[in-house]
């Protein structure tokens, strides 16, 4: 079932909008590889100045209103449906809660449409994933740097957690991380 909405949001957003992607991976800048446990996902951003998304507003719309997450991920696996909110930083981390937040807005949005129009099959599992200082140069050895906390609980299906120095980001880990 969770399948589905993959295929939904596929044929909702355009295809100019979609990260790389190489077999079971989604690429972020900074060369920062998204792992996926299937092929069953869809990774796009909505932040590009030379694509903006939202054509109907404004050249300058109120503060804040325009800025969207670098990325959303969105993801089936073992009939659960998960939506990967990314904001990437590489030295300051001013604005990424704005960032984060209207990722998942836009999502609420979208979902709230699919729900009212009966594509809407499956509650989603919010992870927003903030990734800050990734390393500009592929690990050496084995040396792991990303976080193994709990990420930070806000509802019953919707967590926040941060990788730092980390290009290689296992997302089956993070989901196994939020049970």
């Amino acid at each position: 079932m969770s399948k589905k909405m993959v295929e939904t949001i596929k044929k909702t957003i355009s295809e100019c909008y979609y990260l790389q992607r190489e077999d079971r991976n989604w690429f972020l800048e900074n060369n920062v590889r998204l792992r996926v446990p299937n092929k069953n996902s869809l990774g796009f951003s909505l932040d590009n100045k030379q694509k903006p998304p939202f054509a109907f507003f404004n050249d300058k719309p109120p503060l804040h209103v325009a800025k969207m997450c670098d990325a959303i991920l969105a993801l089936s696996s073992r009939e659960k449906f998960y939506l990967f909110i990314i904001e990437q930083k590489t030295s300051n981390l001013d604005q990424y809660e704005k960032q984060l937040a209207n990722g998942k807005y836009f999502c609420d949005w979208l979902f709230s449409l699919y729900k009212e129009h009966g594509h809407y099959l499956a509650d989603p599992v919010y992870i927003r994933l903030l990734i800050w200082q990734p390393r500009p140069l592929p690990r050496k050895g084995t040396t792991s740097h990303h976080s193994k906390d709990k990420p930070k609980k806000y509802s019953q299906s919707d967590y926040f957690l941060e990788e730092r120095n980390n290009q290689d980001i296992y997302l089956q880990e993070i989901i196994k991380r939020c049970k």
